[in-house]
């Protein structure tokens, strides 16, 4: 005998003759012949023996496979145990949230066919509605937006199509684009109202909006109906920009200005002169000018101006005083001045050298100086001689 290792690695005991198992086998063979066999299960234990049935007719055993059979055999038993044993009643609780999952996962699916079936197929671009517009027509602002005819009304870029409307049409301050189902494109716009006249150069005016978006140049101020801002340089005048001044503070004068009128409903102003942003003025049917001042509480001394010209200074509706109205200091002392134009011509006529004569004002050769040498004029008008409100 002899130890012989097979392809697996095992080392096993046996004959390593092939003439010698037969042999054996047949010696054995003939031996339970003789005897009688009431079943086949000798023949089993002689085909074992014998290592008849197998390729080298050897007599061996397969420790590690009777093992892993033993481990299989464990486990089956313990599955048909398991499967075999009663399941527990299910609660309620546990049924509800069962049927909750499942009611879910349903709807979920139903979700996603629906919304895959709206991006792919339904819910196509066919028609378009335009408001708000009378600068431009539906056609040119369909064929700016970029949405076209069958793109998915969900999918289309309407925040880009706004930018292309606000971008493209100087007239247009804002713009929405939003859908309507089934198949329709909304386009609101709303257009800037000409709010005033800017003044960029001597033959070029800017019409601006009330938010200072400058709607388009003119070199023709007079057919505008609007007041006339005068101010120091500009920093960008291009149409469809935001104007940019050099001075900052002069946009927040404009702003606060602009915003008072609107708010209140005020008309017929017709000049506002921020070129020096200290002595601020705004001149009313270009018959009272009105004197702010510095830009502190603008919206309350314009307010306290216009309140002063409606109810006393145009009283009745007579619409003919002119002169200047003072309420640089209203906010301050609660107190305004006006003085007639009469007055102020007066001032202007009175108002010359000592010893001057009429036909020459200045005095000339027969103007006479003080001990000093100082020319003396006559005091002008104080303004205690003014209107106080």
């Amino acid at each position: 005998m002899s130890n012989k290792r097979h392809n697996n690695g095992r080392r096993y005991s046996g004959f390593d003759k092939r003439g010698v198992m037969d042999k054996i086998g047949d010696s054995m063979t003939s031996v339970f012949s003789r005897r009688s066999r009431k079943n086949d299960k000798d023949d089993d234990v002689l085909a074992e023996f014998t290592g008849r049935g197998s390729d080298n007719y050897e007599l061996f055993v397969d420790e590690e496979a009777q093992r892993k059979r033993a481990i299989q055999k464990q486990k089956q038993k313990k599955k048909t145990a398991k499967k075999n044993k009663p399941k527990k009643p299910v609660s309620p609780a546990a049924r509800r949230v069962r049927n909750i999952t499942t009611s879910c996962v349903i709807v979920a699916v139903v979700l996603i066919v629906c919304v895959v079936l709206s991006l792919t197929v339904l819910f196509k671009t066919q028609e378009y509605k335009v408001t708000g517009s009378t600068k431009y027509t539906d056609e040119e602002l369909i064929n700016t937006c970029g949405i076209e005819e069958g793109d998915n009304i969900f999918l289309a870029s309407k925040s880009a199509a706004e930018e292309r409307l606000i971008e493209a049409y100087p007239y247009i301050e804002e713009a929405e684009v939003s859908f309507d189902i089934p198949d329709t494109i909304t386009i609101h716009v709303v257009e800037g109202v000409p709010a005033y006249l800017v003044k960029a150069s001597e033959s070029t005016y800017l019409v601006a909006s009330a938010k200072g978006r400058i709607l388009e140049k003119t070199d023709k101020a007079d057919k505008y109906a609007l007041p006339l801002f005068l101010c120091g340089e500009l920093k960008t005048n291009d149409v469809g920009g935001y104007i940019e001044y050099k001075d900052k503070t002069t946009a927040t004068i404009i702003d606060a200005v602009v915003t008072v009128f609107t708010d209140n409903g005020y008309t017929g102003i017709t000049e506002i002169d921020a070129t020096d942003t200290s002595e601020i003025t705004f001149t009313y049917d270009d018959r009272i000018k009105v004197k702010i001042g510095l830009p502190e509480d603008i919206s309350y001394k314009v307010r306290t101006a216009m309140t002063i010209i409606i109810e006393k200074l145009d009283l009745n509706g007579t619409n003919t005083t002119e002169g200047e109205l003072d309420v640089s200091s209203c906010n301050v002392t609660k107190k305004s001045y006006f003085r007639e134009q009469s007055l102020i011509d007066a001032q202007v006529e009175t108002t010359k050298p000592i010893g001057g004569t009429m036909e020459d004002p200045f005095g000339g050769e027969d103007a006479t100086d003080n001990e000093d040498g100082v020319e003396e004029t006559q005091a002008p008008l104080s303004p205690d001689d003014w209107y106080m409100d």
